[in-house]
């Protein structure tokens, strides 16, 4: 759920509020470690012949044949229930299915101590109960902690499964091939065990976001749940505040996955040593390469059902077109190489200047990385928790300057674009009005406020034959730089895809002729932080059970300590927009 995102970084991805409770756990002693091994089973309720789930928070259980899935019908068969994510493993693979893990280090690359915070995302494959499960069907992820030996003096990475009240335990999403969507179940911690709950499905994740960007009703919270005599109740799903496409995800979805598991390039533990309970995991880790093939299963699988896409698109023309005007997830991308490593360049993501789908011919910018040292030097960068107090009060095993892979920067996410494709299968909308409106603030592919902003221009109801006249209406009588831009966009023939791209690839050709003088490359660091810095203050950030971004327990990004114009000290605050990329110039400059 949650933090199937997130790192899928939950592919999956993990979520601030279910990691308060996790981060509890991390600072243990040798009896709580051994606290934390599996618990034996024992009867989920007396008197009660079969493992229960409950209902999300009602207290009630789900009935009989609530859901279709496999983790339903596993559950279902057993007369306990599994309470911990290790004893979980144990039943999966008692009934003969396959279990591929792939692995995060919560903290980056080169950081284990002194959380020792890695998260598994273990792909479940093969049958069950007469349900044959692909590569991208069912995932569940689980968490790590450091305990401490006090006999051998040394650190221990050991499983974050102790039974503390409402601790997350496991989070999982499973294909249910009835309904054709996602469901959402986890394991929490009772204080004397674990409780399996059912969280909710694709669908109710369309209806808690529904407000997301809408702006039409300023008294309700942006993400909600069902109204209780006209006022909004908790959203339906903690991981809606993640999984905003309904289906998996894995932030640093593309290679090189940064501070992901690969074979090539192993996690470093540093001094810890493994738990033995880790150690059949660890040896059949997949790199996470593979796993993001199986998150884009996934997400393709859930956009092709029908029964979903039916549900989607009777929702307002806003909402279903809000992932091509704002964003619903988030990507990470970054230089493929290790920033310590011999190469005398840094290669930028070119989705840090512009829309990818703007520029398919060219990956990266490439900047020196003597000049882009001399960057993070300048703004005083340090990978550290800003947020733990500063480095002096932060435990480090190396004084890093920056993240494992250079200028890791917020890109437009593979689902929201998987979206849009589908959008254009469908009819919906045509290749040239998607260009008009990515190419709309072009130098703003990512939380454009005046892109944006056009969501609430469109009609408020359901697609008709006459939408686009009508929003065209509304841009006209729009006094925004955005909508005369997009309503330009629009009303020439001449302004297709072809002429799009055309502009944004001279716009990176002047971007990489200025990335040879430092004054350039100082800017496109002033650039890049405000990226990240927007996506903590976005909407989509606002989520009352967590961020995207899982502050407190990812660390993701350097802290620029002196950023802005005039040194104030910034992290996850600031002004997002101080900063803008000239378009005429490829330069970075002040906002007017």
């Amino acid at each position: 759920m949650y933090r199937l995102i997130a790192s899928l970084t939950l592919a999956l991805g993990v979520c601030a509020l279910a990691h308060a409770d996790t981060n509890k756990a991390i600072q243990v002693s040798s009896r709580h470690a051994t606290d934390a091994s599996p618990h034996p089973l024992a009867l989920h309720a007396p008197g009660i012949a079969h493992c229960l789930i409950q209902n999300n928070n009602t207290g009630n259980p789900l009935a009989p044949g609530s859901n279709d899935d496999a983790l339903f019908k596993l559950l279902s068969a057993q007369p306990r229930c599994p309470e911990n994510a290790l004893v979980f493993r144990d039943l999966v693979l008692a009934s003969k299915m396959t279990l591929h893990p792939a692995m995060v280090a919560n903290r980056g690359f080169h950081n284990p101590l002194p959380q020792g915070s890695f998260s598994f995302f273990e792909s479940v494959q093969g049958a069950y109960a007469g349900q044959t499960l692909a590569p991208g069907d069912w995932f569940f992820g689980h968490f790590t902690a450091a305990s401490i030996d006090n006999v051998a003096l040394t650190s221990v990475m050991a499983p974050q499964q102790a039974a503390t009240p409402d601790n997350l335990l496991l989070e999982t999403l499973v294909w249910d091939p009835k309904k054709q969507v996602f469901n959402f179940y986890e394991i929490r911690g009772t204080g004397q065990g674990g409780e399996w709950f059912y969280r909710g499905d694709s669908v109710d994740i369309l209806a808690d976001i529904a407000n997301l960007d809408r702006g039409y009703d300023a008294s309700q919270p942006i993400f909600m749940g069902p109204l209780d005599g006209g006022k909004a109740t908790m959203p339906r799903l903690r991981c809606s505040g993640c999984h905003m496409n309904g289906g998996p995800i894995m932030k640093e979805l593309k290679a090189p996955h940064d501070s992901w598991w690969t074979v090539e390039r192993p996690l470093d533990f540093g001094a810890l040593r493994i738990a033995p309970e880790f150690n059949t995991i660890l040896a059949n880790l997949v790199s996470a390469n593979e796993l993001e093939k199986w998150i884009k299963a996934g997400d393709e699988k859930l956009l092709a059902s029908a029964p979903f896409w039916k549900t989607r698109s009777a929702l307002s023309l806003q909402e279903q077109l809000r992932p091509l005007f704002c964003e619903q997830e988030v990507n990470l991308e970054s230089d493929p190489q290790p920033f310590e490593g011999p190469d005398a360049n840094i290669q930028a993501p070119v989705g840090a200047f512009v829309d990818q789908r703007l520029v398919p011919d060219q990956q990266t910018v490439s900047i020196a990385k003597d000049l882009y040292t001399g960057s993070l030097t300048l703004f005083q960068s340090q990978f550290i928790d800003y947020q733990s107090g500063g480095f002096a009060n932060s435990v480090q095993p190396i004084n890093q300057i920056d993240a494992d892979h250079a200028f890791e920067t917020p890109v437009k996410s593979h689902s929201d674009m998987l979206v849009v494709d589908k959008l254009v299968a469908a009819g919906v909308i045509d290749q040239k009005f998607v260009f008009d409106v990515i190419a709309t603030d072009m130098t703003r592919p990512m939380f454009s406020p005046g892109r944006c902003g056009l969501l609430q221009k469109l009609p408020t109801g359901p697609a008709t034959a006459d939408w686009k006249n009508k929003f065209q209406q509304n841009l006209a009588s729009t006094n925004s730089a955005a909508a005369k831009e997009l309503l330009a966009n629009l009303g020439d023939a001449a302004r297709t895809p072809a002429y799009h791209r055309a502009k944004a690839k001279q716009l990176i050709a002047k971007i990489q002729s200025n990335a040879a003088q430092q004054p350039a490359v100082n800017g496109y660091v002033r650039l890049l932080t405000q990226r990240r810095i927007a996506v903590y203050q976005a909407q989509i950030s606002q989520h009352p059970q967590g961020q995207i971004f899982e502050p407190g327990f990812r660390l993701i990004f350097p802290t620029m300590q002196l950023f802005q114009k005039n040194q104030q000290q910034i992290a996850y605050g600031g002004v997002p927009d101080q900063y803008w990329l000239n378009p005429a110039s490829g330069a970075v400059e002040l906002t007017e």
